[in-house]
């Protein structure tokens, strides 16, 4: 008899539990387009993500959106819905907002055909990006490749855009993007003047793998060892370096030299007398070159 209690009391909790989680659900929930379009028009006006993550499009890459949102430079001011139209199920709005001072036009469209009221894809707003020397963008700490077509979809705002990766290249735009038209947006990047200094780590590492033991002269390290005027055969190479070359970079052409690094070669082999012998050689002009190529948001060394 108490089993049967105990489990009826279960059961009518679960019952109470889940009337109220509905309960919650449609209070949440917008109860019209009309409730939804008012709901968007003000999380944009406050830069509320949280609000705005269930009303973007199913196929949206949420996250990035979003995070780009939160490093707006600006936000909507005073949204409000000038025209509403229905077709099928989708409703078209527009409506009336300030967006740095200038009256601005958002346009989008809602849609219930996810079982919730959401964006359709073309409601972003659309910003066609070209940049001069890279194929990636910064928005506040948020880095995007581009895509071929070199486009991002973004919430209604104010966004500054930065050539990336902004270690070591210089260049923005501020583009105003609202739902209207894709915005063109050209980011004349150059490099910036210490790209050098935050490239050296770089190359320092690269050395450090080109000065592990070998078998041979390591390649496309700048090491020119004269073992063969000591050797008939060689066997291993040790490397220890004393000073690593330092970079520096042709803004112009993106093609780097590294200068006055110190290097200390062991050869290890056999002599023309068939016997174990080692040279030690030593350059105080050890130089590499190269070029610098900016992609998959990434700076990189190629040495000739």
């Amino acid at each position: 008899m108490k089993r049967t209690t105990v489990i009826a009391i279960v059961a009518a909790s679960a019952v109470v539990v889940l009337a109220l989680a509905a309960v919650v659900w449609t209070l949440a929930r917008p109860r019209t387009v009309e409730d939804a379009a008012e709901r968007y028009l003000r999380a944009l006006a406050a830069g509320d993500t949280a609000v705005l993550r269930p009303l973007l499009p199913p196929d949206a890459p949420a996250d990035t959106v979003l995070a780009m949102f939160a490093e707006a430079d600006a936000y909507v001011e005073d949204p409000e819905i000038t025209r509403r139209e229905a077709d099928g199920d989708v409703t078209t709005f527009r409506a009336s907002a300030r967006l740095q001072g200038e009256t601005a036009t958002i346009r989008f469209d809602l849609s219930e055909a996810s079982g919730n009221w959401t964006l359709t894809d073309d409601s972003l707003a659309v910003i066609d990006v070209t940049t001069s020397l890279s194929d990636a963008v910064a928005v506040g700490e948020t880095v995007l490749p581009l895509r071929a077509e070199g486009t991002l979809a973004v919430l209604p705002a104010v966004y500054t855009l930065q050539a990336a990766p902004t270690d070591f290249l210089d260049g923005a735009a501020t583009v105003v993007a609202t739902a209207q038209a894709p915005v063109p947006t050209t980011i004349d990047a150059v490099l910036a003047p210490d790209a050098a200094t935050r490239a050296q780590p770089q190359l320092d590492a690269y050395l450090d793998d080109c000065a592990e033991a070998t078998i041979e002269v390591p390649q496309r390290c700048g090491l020119a060892i004269p073992w063969a005027a000591d050797l008939a055969e060689l066997t291993a190479v040790n490397l220890r370096i004393e000073a690593y070359p330092v970079l520096s970079i042709d803004p112009a052409t993106l093609s780097f030299v590294a200068t006055d690094g110190v290097v200390v070669a062991t050869a290890v082999g056999v002599d023309r007398d068939g016997e174990t012998a080692s040279a030690t050689y030593r350059t105080d002009a050890w130089t590499l070159r190269g070029v610098v190529t900016f992609t998959d948001c990434q700076a990189l060394l190629t040495v000739f």
